[in-house]
């Protein structure tokens, strides 16, 4: 029996439904050709590493790849990162359950051993510590095993794609990473452009995203009509797709007031906004977060009062826990000054919460 692997968790990841073909790689001549690549490597079992700025998609560009591959009805493994404060990392183990893979074998290669095959996605390979580097080194490499929650050695074979926002050759060769193990997970390389640089996708993406959060919010916005999509296309999108999506989101929530602060001219206006007036300095990302922060709380707020303050039913339409939607409110101060109830009204909210 091989090596135990520690830092896994092998739980399949609760993904949404990928957006269509059309819709992530849209109309760019290079969103194009990276498709056409992605198909063609999807079959191979090769590593590969996928490269891109933040927000540009790259896991769900792993999903694709992983949808197009010959056990794409296997699970999507993600990279298990952080480990709890207080715990050995020895405690945490790669716990595929067998009946998961059952039905998602391939042949070995005399005959009769089989190997259950899935993905394996590592979020941010950069950020690995030289410890889980080598462990993903003897990993692809076949000199670990995988082992089950009973304790069972699974053989897998797994379709490795690894990401980064840096340069893992730079990184490399500056001894941040090991150069065995880029070489490896850079077998096939492709590179996610920003979305700056693929300004004719913006129209269907925003599309796309404005459908998904009109459903999910349950309601009927108007449709961004051709000077929303202008002022989309001239912004210059630093987050890029991740960005856009929270535009649209806000857009569903807010309609117009959405999307301020997305071109050009909304950006010099909040830039001499902003300016002292008396020559002291300004904080650019204080005011970045508390502008963030004033129009969080203006969305939460109008979605507790269209829910009736159901805490439950507000969480489940901003796509947060209910937990994170309680420290949100109290944080913006929501209770019980905007509410004006009192503490009878607030255990009948509890109730409402419970019911929901």
């Amino acid at each position: 029996m091989g090596t135990t692997l520690k830092t896994f968790d092998g739980r399949g990841a609760a993904c949404q439904p990928l957006p269509s073909r059309g819709t992530i790689f849209g109309q760019s001549e290079g969103m194009r050709r990276l498709w056409q690549v992605a198909e063609k490597v999807a079959g191979a079992s090769v590593p590969i590493l996928i490269v891109g700025e933040k927000g540009t998609g790259k896991e769900v560009f792993a999903r694709f790849i992983h949808s197009c591959s010959p056990g794409s009805n296997a699970p999507f493994l993600k990279w298990s990162l952080p480990v709890p404060d207080g715990r050995p990392s020895d405690e945490f183990g790669f716990r595929l359950e067998p009946e998961g893979l059952g039905e998602h074998e391939e042949a070995g290669g005399n005959g009769n051993s089989r190997r259950r095959l899935c993905t394996l996605f590592v979020d941010e390979a950069s950020e690995l510590e030289p410890e889980r580097q080598l462990e993903l080194l003897q990993l692809i490499q076949g000199s670990r095993s995988l082992i089950s929650s009973d304790g069972n050695s699974i053989p897998v074979s797994l379709q490795v794609i690894a990401t980064s926002t840096r340069d893992l050759e730079q990184e490399a060769a500056a001894g941040n990473f090991r150069a065995d193990l880029f070489s490896a997970l850079s077998a096939v390389t492709l590179r996610l452009p920003p979305l700056r640089e693929r300004r004719e996708d913006i129209p269907q993406l925003a599309d796309y995203f404005w459908r998904i959060y009109s459903e999910r919010f349950g309601r009927q916005p108007v449709p961004p009509d051709s000077h929303v999509v202008e002022r989309l296309q001239q912004h210059r999108w630093p987050g890029n797709v991740r960005e856009l999506e929270n535009v649209m989101k806000r857009y569903v929530v807010l309609g117009a007031d959405g999307i301020n602060g997305t071109g050009p001219a909304d950006q010099a206006q909040r830039t001499f906004a902003f300016a002292p007036s008396s020559g002291r300095s300004v904080s650019l990302k204080q005011v970045s977060r508390e502008a963030a922060q004033a129009l969080e709380r203006k969305i939460i707020l109008r979605t507790l009062q269209e829910t009736q303050w159901n805490r439950r039913r507000t969480a489940r339409a901003l796509n947060i826990s209910y937990r994170a939607l309680l420290y949100k409110i109290k944080a913006a101060g929501l209770l019980p000054a905007e509410s004006k109830i009192g503490a009878r009204h607030r255990e009948l909210l509890k109730t409402s919460d419970t019911a929901a």
